[in-house]
């Protein structure tokens, strides 16, 4: 009998062991099941495998249902329905993302179909341009010509470089504000988009073709001016952009050297408009007969301060005047030095340097000229005094003696 007893109460407690390890493997095993559906549901890369998901959601619901009361005391600070909310919000979310980028996809073929026009016809442009020089003519109707067809290049080129800008803010603007929020499947997405897109091969093109632009034509300060303006704001863009995508390229493995090349062209590209506008100022002082040579703003404000001190020690008032008037003024006060400064291709400080340079030189025939002004007065009122005393005294004199 008190065999019989201890069989019983072996037997009680083998059965309530084994339910309770069943009630944990249940939990466990549903949140396993949960947590592998809110992985698929962040990593899925279609609505159609986004539909899948949603189905899989209500059959897991569903099989668990019997153990609702289980769950909702194991599952604490959730419970079995909040669960399933969670996995339906995901869902929701994930499908408006989906709805996103179809609406995104759509406006970047958009500008792709674009952006390939003007590509064909900035090529055909170049080549006009290029056989117009090759030719040379020199009568007026080749020379506006050739003027139209810089100008029209010019337009095209100025269109294509904002629709490449549009199409990365299009594609990456979000990659670039938000980098570390991004799951491996947005960043797959993103490469997909870069290559699908062929984004390298559009701003490579567009940087080739502005490189490409500069040897076709001379072009006016304000000219370089805008630019200038442009190429910073294409570059400033790649510079935000180009690091996150070099990034991306290295976690894929591939292409890890496009971003570094194309870094490079944007910096030719910089250092070839650069050479031009500096050469374009070098030749405003050529003009007037002044061999002056620099390659950026510091080197620039010191060979100009050094020859204003050189030459203030032997020219004349008249060449001063001349130099003021007609380069000074007119070219680089007017036109050069305010172009230079908004293209941060020179200070506010190394302008204000110039300036107390070419005023320094002005004081000096100030200075002279207030010195001949006071011999001349002295010489008038020495004649005046010569004059003027004799007579007086003759008119002091008495009748008799004058």
């Amino acid at each position: 009998m008190k065999n019989n007893f201890v069989f019983f109460l072996s037997f009680l407690l083998l059965t309530q062991f084994t339910l309770a390890q069943s009630d944990y493997e249940k939990v466990q095993n549903f949140k396993a099941e949960v947590e592998k559906l809110s992985n698929d549901i962040d990593n899925v890369k279609s609505l159609e495998g986004l539909d899948s998901l949603k189905l899989a959601v209500s059959l897991l619901e569903k099989n668990y249902a019997d153990d609702k009361e289980l769950l909702d005391k194991s599952l604490y600070p959730d419970n079995f329905t909040s669960t399933f909310e969670k996995l339906s919000g995901k869902i929701i979310s994930r499908r408006e993302n989906f709805s996103d980028v179809g609406d995104l996809q759509a406006k970047v073929v958009s500008l792709q179909n674009q952006l390939d026009q003007l590509s064909d016809e900035n090529s055909r442009l170049l080549k006009q341009i290029k056989e117009y020089q090759k030719v040379g003519g020199t009568d007026r109707a080749s020379v506006n010509e050739l003027r139209r067809l810089v100008s029209d290049l010019r337009t095209k080129l100025k269109q294509r470089d904002e629709l490449v800008r549009s199409i990365v803010d299009s594609l990456l603007s979000d990659y670039v504000r938000h980098p570390m929020s991004l799951n491996d499947a947005e960043k797959q997405a993103i490469y997909e988009k870069v290559e699908t897109g062929n984004l390298f091969y559009n701003i490579e093109r567009t940087v080739r073709d502005n490189l490409e632009y500069l040897k076709v034509s001379t072009f006016t300060p304000e000219q370089l001016s805008d630019l200038k303006e442009d190429q910073s704001e294409f570059y400033k863009m790649w510079k935000r952009v180009g690091p996150r995508l070099a990034q991306l390229y290295k976690e894929q493995g591939d292409q890890t050297g496009e971003v570094a090349y194309i870094s490079n062209m944007f910096s030719e590209w910089e250092q070839k408009l650069d050479e031009r506008i500096w050469g374009r100022i070098e030749q405003a002082f050529s003009k007037h007969d002044i061999k002056l040579s620099f390659d950026n703003g510091k080197e620039f404000t010191q060979v100009f301060v050094n020859f204003i001190e050189e030459k203030s020690d032997g020219a004349s008032e008249v060449e001063y005047k001349n130099f003021r008037d007609s380069l000074w003024i007119a070219e680089l006060k007017v036109n050069w030095l305010p172009k230079l400064i908004d293209n941060e291709m020179l200070t506010v400080e190394q302008r204000d340097q110039m300036e107390e340079a070419v005023e320094s030189w002005e004081a000096k025939y100030e200075s002279d000229t207030s010195w001949y002004w006071y011999v001349l007065i002295g010489f008038v009122l020495l004649i005046f005094l010569l004059i003027l005393i004799p007579k007086w005294k003759n008119s002091n004199k008495p009748l008799s003696e004058q």
